[in-house]
């Protein structure tokens, strides 16, 4: 396997304190069959933390949602000039979910951030006058 088949633990989240910071003060977007939230994290690579509920299935059904998003995830990891924490919450639906469909949400959702990042980045976030 060559290095950019890997999916290094470098690139996962593994603190529940790195979860709730995502969660508080990052940007989201809603897809059909997950949640994603990021925040710019200031390294050289982006990482990934996926929550997967009991009520989306037994452990076999949950296990298999996350491979496939780490997969997901690794295949389609942003080009974007900064660097990500991404956290996936994952929705029952998921769980039936061909795998080309979990990827093209999670491309779409990408997109979505993408732009919205963009634009607050670039200061072209629409002002509100009283």
């Amino acid at each position: 396997m060559d290095e950019g088949q890997k999916f290094p633990g470098q690139e996962r989240l593994h603190k529940r304190r790195q979860y709730l910071e995502v969660y508080g003060r990052g940007r989201k977007t809603h897809c059909p069959h997950f949640v994603v939230y990021v925040l710019e994290n200031g390294l050289d690579y982006h990482r990934l933390g996926i929550t997967v509920s009991r009520k989306v299935g037994k452990a076999v059904v949950r296990n298999k949602v996350k491979r496939r998003l780490r997969e997901v995830f690794r295949a389609n990891k942003p080009s974007w000039d900064a660097h990500y924490d991404m956290v996936v919450n994952v929705k029952r639906s998921a769980a039936e979910a061909v795998f080309d469909k979990l990827g093209a949400d999670f491309r779409e959702a990408l997109g979505r951030l993408e732009k919205e990042c963009h634009a607050a980045s670039s200061g072209s976030e629409p002002t509100t006058t009283v």
